[in-house]
Order: C-alpha cells, then structure tokens, then sequence
C-alpha cells in the first residue's frame, strides 16, 4: 500500500481515518506548513540540485580506445 498524503489548507478539528488504514499499524505526522522553514519538499525537489554543463568532466577517464574487447561479443552481435 502506497502512503497517503493529505494537505489542508485550514486543518479540521478532527481529522478522519482512511477505510484502507483503519485497524492497521500507521504512523501519523502532524508538520506544519505554515512558514517556509518547516516546509516539507516534495520527493520531486529533494535532492535535486541545479545542472551545470560540464560537471562531470575529468571524472571518468578513458584508458584506451580499442574495440578488442568487443570480440568476447561477436557471438551475439549480428
């Protein structure tokens, strides 16, 4: 069962259970999102850091440049 995320804008005094989670072990977060401090990012923003054209250069290094290691392949390739 996939988490279920509920956000409200004006938070009810009471807040009902989901059907699917009733009787079940759950754990229950109350974070507020009032200020930009406490607000929780979504999981398509975190981690996620601007792209920079030619970060990675000189990370990898190619040592040669040959294709006899290719020949382990010929088998498979048409």
């Amino acid at each position: 069962m996939q988490p279920i995320r509920i956000i409200y804008d004006n938070t009810p005094d009471a807040i009902p259970v989901p059907e699917a989670l009733r009787h079940r072990k759950s754990e229950v977060i109350l974070w507020p999102l009032d200020d930009k401090e406490s607000a929780v990012e979504t999981s398509a923003e975190a981690g996620r850091r601007e792209r920079t054209p030619g970060s990675a250069r000189g990370k990898l290094t190619m040592i040669a440049e040959d294709d006899e290691h290719l020949d382990d392949f010929k088998d498979y390739m048409p």
